[in-house]
């Protein structure tokens, strides 16, 4: 068994504070205890948002979970269930035979020792600080996803958080990527980064990246982490990030009757 980095407690707390307070819609959601689980209602009715974070002490067995869903289906939405890979087998199993589905397999990542990016950039990136910028952030992705409501939980988190950053990245002008990044002491969390499709395999997803963590490295040793997908983690490898750990994500798409 693979040992675990010393970094994963505090990174798992520093995930879960940020999926709390960065994915659920600032009037619309809601957030619960329940069985050893953070329950997050994100307030866009069914939608992949909607989910369940298993803390240290979470219960793994069948009855526990019937009681995760029980709580989601009253407010007729679905949910997922976000499984660090030192979690119970027993989890897992019972996750399944209630019948959620495998969804996707994340990485965490951590960067301790950033590695130089010598390309020039292309991008004017600047952290979100007018109505503008802030219009631009919640823009970009619109055509894609019509303008998800999801944005504005995290707009709100900035506005409210000073340890939340929303960066935006231009081209000629034109907005087209974001990222955003959270502090959480001597440690930092990186999420939703975006680059819109039609500049998409141009390194402006490494440039936003390399902008977020640079402005975080604060102190220089601050270590970064996030969560990647399996297609995404080449780009942050050849940044230095190294995975340490996994969550398996599992879920249904309708509330469970």
């Amino acid at each position: 068994m693979r040992k675990s980095h010393p970094l994963a407690p505090a990174i798992a707390a520093a995930m879960r504070d940020a999926t709390v307070r960065l994915g659920s819609h600032p009037t619309l959601g809601e957030v619960t205890e329940l069985a050893g689980f953070t329950c997050i209602d994100a307030g866009l009715g069914v939608s992949a948002a909607n989910v369940a974070l298993p803390g240290p002490g979470a219960a793994s067995g069948i009855a526990a979970l019937r009681e995760l869903a029980t709580w989601f289906s009253a407010r007729g939405i679905n949910f997922r269930i976000d499984i660090p890979s030192h979690a119970p087998s027993a989890l897992m199993a019972a996750a399944m035979t209630l019948g959620l589905h495998f969804k996707e397999r994340q990485l965490v990542m951590l960067l301790e020792r950033p590695l130089p990016v010598s390309s020039p950039r292309k991008l004017d990136v600047r952290i979100a600080a007018t109505l503008a910028d802030v219009s631009d952030f919640c823009a970009i992705d619109a055509h894609e996803f019509g303008g998800e409501p999801l944005v504005a939980s995290i707009v709100e988190a900035a506005s409210e958080d000073p340890r939340v950053l929303l960066f935006v990245g231009t081209l000629q002008g034109r907005p087209v990527a974001r990222i955003a990044a959270m502090l959480h002491g001597e440690l930092a969390t990186l999420h939703s980064l975006y680059v819109h499709p039609s500049v998409r395999g141009q390194g402006l997803g490494t440039e936003m990246t390399t902008a977020a963590i640079e402005a975080v490295l604060a102190p220089p040793n601050r270590p970064v982490a996030l969560l990647s997908t399996l297609v995404a983690q080449p780009l942050y490898r050849r940044l230095g990030f190294v995975p340490i750990g996994e969550v398996v994500v599992l879920g249904v798409d309708l509330p469970l009757s």
